[in-house]
């Protein structure tokens, strides 16, 4: 008898690429699959990686708030009732909560935490985690050391993998829209900053550092925009007189990997906010968009991302002022045969380790 999937998702599920592999594989496998979640925002984004199934049959939740919770719970109970899964993923704490109170009896449970955090603001909801995961079958975390501390902070020592942010080795960049808007860019060398447009990751310091790149390298920053941050920078940008910098808002994923495809190199800035900002090594989706791609990164400094640059040398660290940010984008670009031996490590690192198959081999007989 063939699994059945149910898979919910408080969220958009278009912005967690490695749901999206994993909903393909599983379509591959000709399994039936029921996702439940948020209203998809970016519809083409999604079927950008997820290819149209008969087997797979989403549910959007339309509403936010109480009424928005009620409506996932009340739709999760009657498809759980009525689809009758073998096995169960509930994404993130809202599903995991949902789930709780859902009776289920010959089900596996499984639960993917993207985004723990141990702030003193979440201790209630630690705390109701940890209790609710002793039901859970099998926990799945981001990378080795968030998993690591989710086993010491949480109590759980069995039944707990990683599987980290990770493309697809059959995943082929195809542009499936004209963007000849950009085209320009084919002809220019440029360094690509991928992600929202959002406080605590360094931008400002990233734009200024500009003004002391050498050459005529600039930078390119695309993403989503939220609590008009977006709008900030750019003016910004004209207050401080910057030339080198072309921001990009509300970037689809057939541009996001058109630039990512022409880029000569990537930024992965974090500030320490939150227990997933401190735990990036591996785990954050711009530094595998670069892994993927095979060029070079310049990764913020911290204990987990140094541990993970001294294993695999993907990268090239900053403490994330702008006048470090510059000093070691002009030595990586400046340095050709440094260049190219980080450049070769990335290629190497994505076909050895960081790839979805690679990943997912850890718990296939878990989900298949």
């Amino acid at each position: 008898m063939k699994k059945k999937f149910l898979i919910s998702i408080w969220s958009d599920p278009s912005m967690y690429i490695n749901l999206l592999f994993l909903i393909n594989f599983l379509l591959e496998k000709k399994f039936e699959i029921i996702l439940i979640c948020k209203k998809i925002e970016r519809k083409k984004d999604f079927y950008f990686f997820v290819k149209k199934n008969k087997t797979l049959k989403i549910i959007e939740i339309l509403n936010d708030g109480k009424k928005g919770y009620i409506d996932f719970y009340r739709t999760k109970k009657k498809f759980f009732k009525k689809f009758q899964p073998n096995i169960l993923i509930s994404i993130n704490f809202i599903s995991l909560f949902i789930s709780k109170l859902i009776p289920k009896q010959n089900i596996i449970w499984i639960y993917y935490n993207f985004d723990f955090d141990l702030s003193n603001k979440l201790i209630l909801k630690n705390f109701l985690e940890r209790i609710m995961i002793k039901k859970v079958d099998y926990i799945f975390l981001p990378s080795k050391s968030r998993m690591n501390l989710y086993r010491i902070k949480f109590k759980r020592k069995k039944n707990i993998f990683s599987i980290n942010n990770c493309f697809s080795k059959n995943f082929k960049i195809e542009h499936k829209s004209k963007l000849k808007k950009y085209d320009f860019l084919k002809n220019k060398k440029y360094l690509i900053r991928l992600g929202s447009f959002y406080k605590h990751h360094f931008l400002e310091e990233l734009i200024l550092s500009t003004k002391y790149w050498k050459n005529n390298y600039i930078l390119v920053s695309a993403g989503k925009s939220y609590g008009g941050y977006y709008e900030h920078l750019k003016n910004f940008i004209i207050e401080n007189n910057i030339k080198k910098v072309l921001m990009i808002k509300n970037t689809t994923y057939d541009l996001w990997f058109f630039l990512l495809k022409h880029a000569i190199a990537g930024f992965a800035l974090y500030q320490q906010i939150n227990t997933s900002h401190k735990l990036m090594g591996g785990t954050s989706q711009k530094l595998n968009n670069y892994i993927f791609r095979g060029i070079p990164s310049i990764l913020i400094r911290t204990k987990d991302t140094t541990k993970f640059n001294n294993r695999f040398e993907t990268s090239i660290l900053t403490k994330g002022d702008e006048f470090d940010i510059a000093k070691k984008t002009n030595f990586l670009l400046n340095n050709k045969k440094f260049y190219k031996k980080i450049k070769k490590n990335n290629h190497h690192a994505f076909l050895k380790e960081f790839n979805f198959e690679k990943q997912i081999k850890k718990v296939i007989k878990l989900i298949t």
